[in-house]
């Protein structure tokens, strides 16, 4: 079937376990489901029952056709929503599981036109729906491409025609969602519906239309969903428009990420299920992301809605994983002030070669490049020298750019994080170290084992080493755990923003 409902999706059937969010999900009712199916025409051969979640699909249950025939059941019912009958050579139709028993039957060669269902009020219109749909975009294809080659009067009276089937079109789906609306495929078919943008006022010009337009279908994006019913979870659609709404509507920025997830959030609270749903995939996907910065936003759902007991979902070993996580990355976000390596009585400890206190915050250059390595580790030794080309040295490859040359005000606070100090001043004369404030923090306890004078290895979340920071005038955190190629480029930008 070439599902014209949907936004085209790869089918991925997987029969492997499912994350702890998608566990949740568990029926309701306890009698059981049988769906009975009949293809005509279809070889003996496994057939799949698989549903949406989470913008992918997974197998629900297996079933063997004989002679056409074909039966799903099990003890529990499934849970609601658009599930998919996976047939072979990757064909493969939409049916929604809201009736637990039900039968079907249709041609091979014909699997949407000739579908009929027995003792499902869902199915028969929603394919009543499909097949309306099918014959309108059969008449509108080949005007839409004869509309590109033409021109003149033969244009406009193409343009007429498919102007005339765009309204039949929405004629017949405003009727069928007063008709039906107590079907769940209403529910679906409303949450596809793109909310109605007035015209601007008059008195803007053309960017700030444009501006009031897209605010206004930003703000009202979610107004035709149904919050309440957790049969949405199991779509395309409610994936499809979350990751609409937090990637193409929403500014690429944490600040602007964090109010977009809130938004969601609260719209969520209407439906536990679909709550838990929002709240684990926003925190975990910004967790991961490799994007600098977006960090904050996996700080932000932590310290908003699972700090606050509302995750009650996660257990308590789990929780407190969670939460040190998030307690880790949150000192060192970018925009904050660096932490200042003190002691639990406030002092200062870092101590150079010469066992001379060296403060960050002392270090007066427009940037300050905080490095932390360890003279024990191979990738430091092949990353530390690299830097300081980038930094003062002309460099002996053309790519890469002399910060010093172009008279950037840059100093190096390099953290040495190892308890080795004779390895470590061999490090800072064998790659001719000495114009960086080098510091380490070599102490020891009373039965002389090595001893940190602080924290500092969380709060500036130091598991691996090399790590790389950029700090501006007043140290607060421009960007972080960058590669030394990009030391260059993240200055040059912020340059050049500077100087407009």
């Amino acid at each position: 079937m070439k599902n014209i409902f949907f936004i085209t999706l790869s089918i991925l059937i997987t029969s492997t376990s499912i994350c702890q969010d998608i566990d949740i999900f568990k029926p309701k009712d306890k009698k059981g489901y049988k769906i009975e199916g009949y293809v005509n025409g279809l070889q003996d051969t496994s057939i799949i029952l698989a549903y949406y979640f989470g913008g992918k699909q997974y197998a629900s249950d297996t079933a063997y056709s004989k002679n056409g025939s074909f039966t799903f059941s099990g003890e529990k019912a499934l849970s609601g929503g658009m599930y998919l009958v996976v047939l072979p050579n990757q064909q493969y139709f939409d049916i929604v599981i809201s009736e637990q028993h039900f039968s079907f039957s249709t041609e091979l060669k014909s699997l949407i036109k000739d579908m009929k269902f027995t003792n499902s009020k869902e199915n028969t219109p929603f394919y009543n729906y499909l097949n309306f749909i099918t014959e309108k975009q059969k008449e509108v294809t080949p005007l839409r491409e004869r509309e590109k080659i033409t021109t003149g009067e033969e244009k406009k009276i193409i343009q007429d025609k498919i102007l005339t089937i765009d309204t039949d079109v929405k004629k017949y789906k405003n009727q069928f969602e007063n008709d039906y609306r107590n079907i769940f495929f209403t529910k679906i078919l409303k949450a596809t519906t793109d909310p109605t943008i007035p015209e601007a006022p008059d008195t803007m010009d053309k960017q700030q239309k444009q501006i009031f337009q897209f605010n206004y279908y930003k703000d009202n994006f979610w107004n035709n969903m149904d919050f309440t019913d957790e049969r949405i979870l199991r779509t395309p659609i409610f994936f499809n428009k979350m990751d609409t709404y937090l990637n193409k509507l929403t500014v690429q920025d944490p600040d602007s990420i964090k109010k977009s997830a809130d938004v969601l959030a609260k719209l969520s609270r209407q439906n536990q299920d679909i709550f838990q749903y929002v709240v684990s995939y926003i925190t975990s996907t910004y967790e991961r992301s490799k994007i600098m910065g977006m960090d904050a936003v996996f700080v932000h759902m932590v310290e908003n809605y699972y700090m606050t007991g509302e995750a009650y979902w996660v257990e308590e070993d789990q929780l407190k994983k969670i939460e040190e996580r998030a307690e880790k990355i949150a000192p060192n976000l970018i925009g904050r002030p660096a932490p200042p390596f003190l002691n639990q009585l406030g002092y200062p400890f870092m101590k150079n070669e010469n066992d001379e206190i060296k403060r960050l915050y002392d270090i007066n250059s427009k940037y300050t490049l905080l490095i932390f390595y360890s003279p024990d580790c191979g990738h430091c030794k092949k990353v530390v020298p690299k830097v300081k080309l980038v930094i003062d040295s002309l460099g002996s490859k053309p790519n890469l750019q002399n910060l010093k040359h172009k008279q950037i005000d840059i100093s190096v606070y390099a953290v040495q994080t190892e308890f080795d100090k004779e390895a470590w001043v061999k490090l800072i004369k064998e790659f001719e170290l000495e114009d960086w404030t080098n510091v380490c923090d070599i102490q020891t306890d009373p039965d002389g084992n090595p001893a940190a004078s602080s924290n500092w290895r969380d709060e500036y979340d130091i598991y691996s080493t090399p790590v790389i920071y950029l700090l501006d005038q007043n140290k607060k955190i421009l960007a972080k755990r960058i590669d030394y190629k990009q030391i260059s480029k993240v200055i040059s930008r912020l340059e050049e923003i500077e100087s407009k």
